[in-house]
């Protein structure tokens, strides 16, 4: 996600278990090595980094390195982990989802979590194998979200003081070819952009319908976000599995970055509390 106050970009490598920092004026890229394998970002309001570990979620200072709990998700979920999350309009809530991590045969035991700027959690959804797509429409009434295992995306009702959704509605079905849905962001004119992780595109939903498709000279990306200035650039993440060749041209797994056709959003600061919550070590 584009970070406007540092003019720099945040991504994580889930499986190399890193938090980057990309500053695009000189191309200098610096890493953070955590303890897990990592499934989210966010941008805290007192300019920290919220981070979803494996089951936790820590408060990270990348000045200096200093990792502060918040709370613990699923910690008694054996072969889960903490996978993708969006902080709300408002900034009160981060809403994170989980996955089965197994690498064949997954189950449906993947879920979706509130986490309060306080440290409360809540859960949402339940029922998901990969959770993934977490967003929202600009006016915080529609929350997005997907599952990529099964190719589907929901959007819900969402009540933003409360935190709370209604009853998720099938918005789209996205098979192999038309690009299962993984990462997503959401555009200054309401379209939703998905990654179509085993399509080598982007979709771009609008009013609950394919709007357009962007092809992308990767295989598989993961999350689409907008950055530089005024918003219209995209940044797109890919991953690359140890079984492919290089067909791609050795760009899979690799970050891109583009003109937007639109302006995008601006990511949601999250208003955590100082000192909120005491508890677990990361």
């Amino acid at each position: 996600m584009w970070d406007a106050r540092r003019g720099c970009l945040w991504w994580i490598d889930v499986r190399a278990q890193q938090v980057l920092r990309l500053e695009p004026d000189d191309s200098l890229v610096t890493r953070w090595t955590f303890p897990t394998p990592l499934g989210a970002l966010a941008l805290a309001s007192d300019g920290r980094l919220a981070v979803a570990m494996r089951h936790a979620l820590v408060l990270f200072d990348p000045a200096t390195g200093e990792m502060q709990a918040h709370a613990v998700l699923e910690e008694g979920v054996a072969g889960n982990r903490l996978n993708d999350g969006k902080v709300s309009p408002s900034g009160q809530w981060w809403v994170v989802g989980s996955m089965d991590d197994a690498p064949s045969g997954k189950r449906p035991t993947g879920a979706l979590y509130r986490v309060g700027a306080e440290g409360s959690v809540a859960t949402l959804h339940r029922g998901l194998t990969v959770a993934n797509g977490i967003a929202w429409n600009r006016a915080g009434t529609t929350l997005y979200f997907s599952d990529s295992h099964a190719g589907r995306i929901w959007r819900a009702a969402w009540d933003e003081p409360s935190g709370t959704m209604g009853t998720p509605q099938l918005m789209a079905v996205a098979d192999e070819k038309a690009g299962r849905p993984d990462g997503a962001w959401v555009d200054a004119d309401d379209g939703y952009w998905s990654a179509g992780v085993s399509a080598g595109r982007l979709n771009r939903f609008r009013d609950g319908r394919l709007d357009a498709s962007l092809e992308l000279p990767c295989r598989a990306p993961t999350m689409p976000c907008f950055g530089g200035p005024g918003l219209q650039e995209l940044y797109v993440t890919s991953l690359v599995r140890p079984t492919w060749s290089s067909d791609s041209g050795g760009i899979d797994g690799a970050l891109l970055r583009m003109p937007s056709p639109v302006r995008g959003a601006p990511a949601a600061l999250w208003a955590v509390e100082a000192g909120a919550p005491a508890g677990i070590a990361p």
